[in-house]
């Protein structure tokens, strides 16, 4: 059995709208489900005084309101505010809160360029794809005096978001930005599965014979697709299709074509939330 929370304060008229995470939330319990899986969007600017105005308003929690106003005048506010809404609501255990405590921590001694790719690292871990791009992206803009090797990371990690969209054009340039700044043999293999996903046999293989530097990445990436081959015949994928077939065969072909319909509904949909903003 999942935990059970005591619900607080009452569910807001307003809810409070999160900018930067493109989240609403409507009750206390939210928030701290927010503060809990987004630690590192949290920062003085988004524990403020609005927020606590909204608490004590929308949510008619004026003793947590008034707890939470005097942890914004302290050194570490946003440490602070965190553990005081977490004690009074008892919503997280000790090592959630411990957790989300070392983020707020690494974030608070990081310059804003590394706070910027750990927040897009957590896009992308959670599958917000568009979102992720958005944090790497400004970060690819400002090129002047930046380590080659963070760049690096950067853009390998753009060259995922962009792959997990399908876009795997313009996913092989940020691979190829990474590999060429990092040497990296992670990114040099995955801009060859990007380039080999939209380029055709014959292209790729005239590709690749302009790229003796990837020779090596490229033998390896072959044993790996080979590997890929034998594992996709005892996929969840592969027998679905092979149910598929066969209803369509015992049932009729709109049986089968209504199985494709509805996993191809669940497809689209889990798209969506991974380009939604």
């Amino acid at each position: 059995m999942g935990l059970v929370y005591l619900c607080l304060g009452k569910n807001a008229e307003v809810p409070y709208y999160f900018e930067r995470a493109r989240i609403h939330v409507w009750n206390v319990e939210e928030l701290c489900y927010f503060a809990r899986e987004n630690a590192w969007v949290l920062d003085s600017s988004v524990l403020n005084d609005l927020l606590v105005q909204w608490i004590r308003q929308q949510c008619s929690l004026p003793d947590l309101a008034d707890a939470l106003a005097g942890t914004l005048q302290k050194e570490k506010p946003v440490q602070n505010f965190v553990h005081t809404l977490f004690a009074y609501t008892g919503y997280c255990s000790k090592q959630d809160e411990a957790q989300v405590e070392k983020i707020l921590n690494l974030g608070e001694n990081s310059s804003e360029a590394v706070r910027t790719k750990a927040l897009g690292d957590h896009y992308l871990q959670r599958g917000k794809y568009v979102m992720a791009l958005r944090e790497y992206e400004s970060l690819t803009r400002e090129l002047t005096g930046m380590d080659p090797a963070f760049l690096g990371k950067v853009y390998h990690n753009c060259g995922v978001a962009r792959a997990r969209l399908f876009w795997f054009d313009s996913a092989a340039d940020c691979f190829e930005r990474a590999f060429r700044l990092t040497k990296s043999q992670d990114s040099a293999r995955e801009y060859l599965v990007a380039k080999r996903f939209f380029l055709g046999e014959k292209e790729y293989v005239n590709f690749l014979s302009d790229k003796p530097d990837l020779y090596a990445a490229s033998l390896k990436l072959e044993e790996a697709v080979q590997q890929c081959d034998g594992a996709w015949e005892e996929s969840e994928e592969a027998a679905f299709l092979a149910r598929a077939a066969q209803a369509a065969q015992n049932g009729g072909e709109s049986v089968g074509r209504q199985m494709v319909k509805e996993k191809t509904a669940q497809l689209q949909e889990e798209y969506r939330s991974c380009v939604e903003e």
